[in-house]
């Protein structure tokens, strides 16, 4: 039933007072019964009553009233959260505890665990209570806690309970405290250095623990679901890092189990922890002999693959790739032995056997798939020896990786169309993808005998398909093996990719349009070697070229086209002219989507970059460009009357081509550097050796009008600013200060975007223009009004709000950390911003995000360099008197904001120690005078130690750097905790 509002505050009003109680906490048993009650039946009053609920648990009265709520004649939801409560107060309040009540306390959790051990939710809470109970008292108080549990619940002589309900219950509760000790410092505040005493402690107790789970393992009357807890007790146990010289034994004989299903899992686990842990590495010749032992799995496995049961194979698999993974070294070291070789090779022909399960992947199996990283880190590692060690361990696994080349080209062998789902058609690309990537592990094992056997598979795939052109999955495959090692082969190989790059024309393709896409593909993929093996291009350029025509190719051929142009700019010159008749060809079809349409004018920018005259070029542009000019031209007339979807679609992606054309139109790809010799700054053209502008400047010249109308009209678009953006800063990186000539319309745009809508993306293009013309003396006094109408905007509009404005914040203050490396000049004259600047950069440092902090970092950093410098006068009041502000808000937020931003915290402190080391010290020590500031989790003796670690180690960024990180883990409550201790480098 749901209540209205009003019903809803009639009810609230009726109830005893939970709002008074919230504050007494004056809590009994029957309120909290009658709230957990409530809490259940009544959504209206559900938030209020959990914070009541959670205060009260919390309470020192807790207590009291979490016993009588103990009673099975009570609602479950009661007792769960009475079972609830007396493990959180166990676990961490136990300092409320009185040590003459440590007693009473345990006979109450044992009765209670006799009395509930057929309700299973509620009896893991009160098992997890003993737990926590013996983590704190057998240090001192309950010594042999567990040889006493052990007798407590042994099956014969416990009374009360049945002997397989004595047995799961005592082996649930040797289970959870092992699984207790990894909350120790979370959840009950227990030192680093007594976790390690009570973790000895309790390891000490293994021995009896083992031989139990050997004696109740090997009890036939004893069913299976009592043996799966029982693995799991020794999973737990074995996380302790029990030696496996002593548990190997039982191990090996827990092998046999893996027979029945329901125990197959917890034995694998329990193998996987103990053969996989870190003590292990110390052991070399014991872990040989048990995975010798481990071995005895291999009957299993095949009887697994008799019966179909995946389910089996797959977790001895996972068991032996874990194995290999963890001790890969260790097997090839003794692989390089002639009497353990046999072994490691059974092994490896385990994962191999694993990677070739018959059948599609994913509808068949899941099963090939497991080892896949294996194969990197046998091939990592083989490489890490030297000499003859090497030579013999490639000779060894060199047929293994051959193997696995034939496996893994017909695993990837495309199913039959509509035969996978769309999820599963993910997960096979997936899985091809992992593919690929262990071809190129294979090729640095096999090198050049890689490529002679896909030699052969090409040769054989090519005669199927002679036969039966239908029959092209096969070479589709061993293409796709070709695109995948295209990136780690050699450029000095002039005996296998030639013969490759030559076979691709005679190849039968039966106008299979898959089939060329991917052959495609991959000749793109060998375009940095074909770079520097031009007497090859003839072999792919028709290819790539009638693939432009083809509406069902384009895709491809423009994808290997392009990246031909990218990295073959000079070689692909002799083929420019077919090239761009296709080009233009390809363009004129109505059907290019818009990555295609731009990757066609990224070759067609790269090809007209090289060998073509400006004449040439610009009869070329216009006649590719106008009927896209004319159609961005007609869509800005229509934003006057609001863009439809489709229409608002069609301008971005106009503005992405010129985009696209900016950025690689390029006629002189390296800049010249003229110096100066009386300023000694470079001056950087982009002029061509004809002394012509740069096509890409005469374009420009005629769309800059177009360009700004589309601005003016919409400022606020936040897709077409940043296109038309990108557009331009792709056009001052292509012509660096030659953009002069259009900087006078880029200065009349900026400011009115801006103010309209404080777009990011400006600040960027901002940037580029400060750097490029903040010295040049023509241009100076221009950068300098730009800047002040940023810095004056920005303060106006994002001051009182930065959490909504954080992009906006990011980039001015990236822009003027730049601007006082590069140009502080144009900043220092603008005396009346620069307390306001650097108020900002304080309070951005507050803000979450990390690229914000660190901007906000470098700006505040580089503000303090310059205050110091002859040149930056004016800034040196502004960090006096803000400096116990800036000291404050670091030490804050180096206790509370996200730890990856540290560094950039100690970069400020380091800037501010170097260069206002005595006023730091006395701002330090008003700081340590305030003692509620960063209290209670730091105490003034804390701050004091950081500031005096900070002061003596000025100028040493590393050791200021370990003082911030300190004081981050002291103010999180970390500090000496073996998580804080792991986690310290983590910044």
């Amino acid at each position: 039933m749901k209540l209205s509002s009003e019903e809803g505050k009639q009810r609230q009003q009726q109830r005893p007072g939970w709002t008074n109680l919230i504050s007494k906490m004056e809590v009994s048993a029957e309120q909290v019964e009658q709230a957990v009650v409530e809490f259940y039946r009544d959504p209206v009053a559900k938030s209020g009553l959990n914070t009541w609920l959670m205060q009260a648990q919390h309470s020192r009265h807790s207590w009291t009233f979490a016993w009588p709520l103990l009673d099975q004649r009570k609602p479950e939801e009661v007792q769960f959260f009475a079972g609830n409560t007396v493990y959180m107060k166990v676990s961490r309040y136990w300092h409320e505890v009185p040590k003459e009540e440590y007693e009473p306390l345990k006979i109450k959790i044992l009765n209670l665990l006799v009395q509930y051990s057929s309700s299973k939710v509620i009896l893991n809470r009160l098992i997890k209570s003993l737990g926590a109970y013996v983590i704190h008292t057998i240090q001192s108080e309950w010594t042999t806690a567990i040889q006493d549990i052990i007798s407590m619940f042994d099956p014969g002589t416990v009374s009360g309970l049945e002997p397989s309900t004595a047995l799961n219950l005592l082996f649930n509760i040797l289970t959870v405290i092992p699984e207790e000790l990894e909350s120790m410092h979370e959840a009950m505040s227990v030192v680093s250095k007594d976790k390690q005493i009570i973790t000895g402690i309790i390891r000490n107790n293994h021995q009896a623990v083992l031989n139990l789970i050997s004696q109740v393992m090997q009890a036939s009357q004893v069913s299976n679901v009592i043996k799966e807890v029982v693995l799991k007790t020794l999973n737990a146990w074995l996380k302790l890092s029990l030696p496996l010289s002593e548990t190997r034994e039982l191990l090996v004989a827990l092998i046999p189990y893996s027979n029945y299903a329901l125990l197959c899992e917890p034995v694998m686990d329990a193998i996987r922890t103990a053969v996989t842990d870190v003590g292990t590495y110390n052991i070399p010749n014991t872990v040989m002999d048990f995975v010798t032992q481990m071995l005895g799995l291999a009957p299993v496995l095949e009887e697994a693959q008799h019966a179909n049961d995946e389910n089996t194979a797959s977790l001895i698999y996972s068991l032996f790739t874990s194995v290999v993974e963890c001790h890969s070294r260790l097997l090839l070291q003794h692989a390089l032995q002639p009497e353990h070789r046999a072994t490691v090779v059974q092994v490896v022909a385990l994962l191999l056997q694993c990677a070739a399960t018959p059948g599609q992947y994913p509808t068949d199996e899941t099963t090939s798939n497991i080892p896949f990283a294996v194969w990197f880190t046998i091939q990592d590692d083989i490489l890490t020896f030297e000499g003859e060690q090497q030579a013999e361990l490639l000779t060894i696994f060199q047929p293994v990786y051959l193997k696995l080349v034939d496996t893994f080209i017909l695993k990837s062998l495309l199913p039959p169309d509509n035969a996978l789902t769309s999820e599963e058609k993910e997960m096979f690309r997936c899985y091809r993808q992992d593919i690929c990537d262990t071809y190129m592990y294979a090729y640095y094992v096999l090198r050049g005998d890689m490529l002679s056997h896909l030699e052969v598979h090409l040769k054989d795939a090519v005669v199927k398909m002679q036969r039966d052109p239908s029959d092209w999955r096969y070479l589709e495959a061993v293409l796709h093996a070709y695109s995948s090692v295209a990136e780690t082969v050699a450029e000095t190989d002039n005996f296998y990719v030639p013969r490759f790059i030559q076979s691709i024309p005679q190849i039968p393709f039966s106008d299979n349009i898959q089939l060329i896409s991917v052959a495609l593909t991959t000749l793109g993929a060998y375009a940095d070697w074909l770079n520097y093996h031009q007497d090859h291009m003839h072999h792919v350029i028709p290819l790539m070229v009638e693939g432009l025509v083809n509406a069902s190719l384009v895709g491809a051929a423009s994808q290997a086209l392009r990246d031909l142009t990218l990295e073959c700019p000079l070689t692909i010159s002799p083929f420019s002219q077919p090239i761009l008749t296709s080009c233009q060809r390809a363009l004129e079809q109505s059907r290019l989507d818009s990555a295609e349409t731009e990757r066609i004018m990224t070759i067609i920018s790269r090809v007209l970059s090289v060998g073509k005259d400006q004449p040439t070029i610009m009869t070329y542009l216009n006649a590719t460009l106008t009927p896209y000019i004319s159609r961005l031209s007609h869509l800005k007339d229509l934003m006057g009357s609001g863009l439809s979807r489709e229409q608002h679609g069609e301008l971005v992606s106009l503005l992405k081509l010129l985009s696209c054309l900016a950025r690689h139109l390029n006629l002189n790809n390296s800049s010249l550097e003229d110096e100066d010799d009386d300023e000694g700054a470079a001056c950087r053209h982009s002029q061509v050796l004809s002394g012509e502008p740069q096509p890409l400047l005469l374009v420009l010249q005629q769309l800059m009008p177009l360009l700004s109308d589309i601005a003016v009209k919409a400022p606020t678009d936040s897709e077409i600013i940043e296109t038309l953006c990108k557009l331009l800063k792709n056009s001052i990186g292509t012509l660096l200060e030659d953009c002069v000539a259009i900087l006078p319309a880029m200065l009349e745009i900026i400011p009115q975007i801006y103010e309209a809508s404080l777009n990011s993306s400006l600040l960027d293009l901002v940037k580029q223009l400060v750097v490029l013309f903040g010295r040049d003396g023509n241009q100076e006094a221009n950068m300098s009004v730009l800047l002040r109408m940023i810095t004056t905007t920005t303060l106006s509009r994002v001051s009182a709000d930065l959490w909504n404005h954080t992009d906006t914040v990011h980039g001015c203050l990236a822009l003027l950390g730049t601007t006082f490396k590069k140009t502080p000049h144009l900043l220092t004259a603008h005396h009346n911003h620069l307390a306001p600047l650097f108020h900002l950069g304080v309070e951005a440092l507050k803000l979450p995000e990390e690229g914000t902090v660190r901007s906000a970092g470098i700006f505040l950093a580089a503000f303090i360099n310059m205050s110091r410098d002859p040149a930056g006068g004016s800034l040196q009041p502004v960090v006096a008197h803000n400096a116990e502000t800036l000291v404050k808000t670091l030490m804050f937020c180096i206790c509370n904001s996200p730890r990856h931003s540290l560094s950039s915290f100690s970069d400020v402190l380091s800037a501010l120690c170097k260069m206002y080391g005595d006023d730091l010290a006395r701002t330090f020590k008003s700081i340590q005078s305030e003692e509620t500031f960063l209290s209670p989790r730091v105490t003034t003796q804390q701050k004091e130690d950081f500031a005096k670690k900070v002061l003596k180690n000025r100028g040493n960024k590393r050791r200021i750097l370990e003082a911030v990180t300190d004081l981050a883990l002291i103010g999180r409550g970390l500090a000496g905790t073996d998580y804080g201790a792991q986690t310290r480098g983590f910044h």
